[in-house]
């Protein structure tokens, strides 16, 4: 049996390969649910090496790689949708961590959100260096600041309003006995 030629896939008057077509559309839809904040930054990566992998196996076998696009589609557009649907229902976390959170460590998180607010949560990642270490997490409008960026504000706030304090009720100075 002989291999189809990507020339016998190409759309017509010679414009792109379905795969081509595809490709450009999972980016395209890859941008549109990153700047919709439903994926994360490395998932979209994720997409685009996926698209990659698509269009290389178009070009070799375009009967097998066309369905296997259509359901990693659909796939796409199902994870979307139940982000939708738990951002709307308040099941939806925002967590953004200094460094990538292994598997295990997603899984402790959603163990402690379901212990303090009752419920199982989606975790919405985002990798942001600028806390340090430690994480953010945002659940049903509360923050929840554990990150050592967040600490260190805590703490220069509070040396502000100590400093602030003492400039407008300064310290009396304290009487020694002097030991002749």
């Amino acid at each position: 049996m002989r291999e189809t030629t990507l020339s016998e896939v190409q759309g017509p008057s010679g414009g792109p390969t379905n795969a081509e077509a595809w490709l450009e559309d999972l980016e395209a839809i890859g941008r549109r649910l990153r700047e919709e904040d439903l994926v994360s930054a490395e998932q979209v990566e994720q997409l685009g090496s996926l698209a990659i992998e698509f269009e290389r196996l178009a070009r070799h076998r375009p009967a097998v790689a066309l369905p296997l696009m259509s359901i990693a589609f659909w796939l796409v557009q199902f994870e979307r949708l139940v982000r939708q649907q738990a951002q709307a229902a308040g099941t939806l976390a925002l967590v953004r961590s200094a460094v990538r959170l292994t598997e295990e460590e997603q899984a402790i998180l959603k163990e402690r959100l379901r212990e303090r607010f009752g419920e199982d949560f989606i975790l919405r990642m985002r990798v942001d260096p600028s806390l340090i270490g430690g994480l953010v997490v945002e659940v049903r409008g509360q923050v929840i600041d554990g990150s050592v960026a967040g600490k260190l504000t805590a703490l220069e706030e509070h040396l502000q309003a100590t400093f602030e304090e003492r400039r407008l009720f300064p310290l009396e100075p304290s009487i020694t006995e002097s030991t002749e």
